[in-house]
């Protein structure tokens, strides 16, 4: 299976957001063992900086986090295509429009994300981690 990880995920990881962070760390590890592959969003990676910044998370301690993260995960490039088909969409978050485009062109199989509703024009299935777990009967 080939799992888009939206930005929340990493963010929840990279963050430690304590209410998501059990979850994200399960996803990850899905994708360290080689169980899944991941993608993550080139423009994911460059939000959880911003974020991390913006919130005074110690700079060198994120980049190697996410350094890490990039060693088994498959990074999703952002192409003036994507720019284009995010502009000419109708959805009303265009970031959310531009990471499906992303894992359209990834052929990813599911999208992973907290925020299901963000993706409701989505073609492909959108889900939570919850529910990837439970699509390969993984109990925590």
């Amino acid at each position: 299976m080939k799992a888009y990880v939206d930005t929340n995920i990493l963010v929840d990881l990279i963050l430690s957001r304590k209410q998501f962070l059990e979850n994200a760390q399960r996803v990850f590890a899905l994708g360290y063992t080689g169980d899944i592959t991941l993608v993550v969003s080139a423009l994911s990676f460059v939000n959880t900086v911003y974020l991390a910044n913006k919130y005074k998370f110690p700079k060198d301690e994120v980049i190697d986090k996410l350094i890490q993260i990039t060693e088994f995960t498959e990074i999703a490039d952002l192409r003036g295509a994507n720019i284009k088909d995010m502009l000419k969409s109708e959805w009303k978050d265009l970031e959310d429009a531009t990471q499906h485009r992303c894992a359209l062109e990834s052929d990813a199989d599911v999208i992973v994300t907290r925020n299901k509703k963000d993706f409701k024009d989505s073609i492909i299935p959108v889900i939570t981690p919850q529910e990837l777990f439970e699509k390969l009967s993984i109990s925590f």
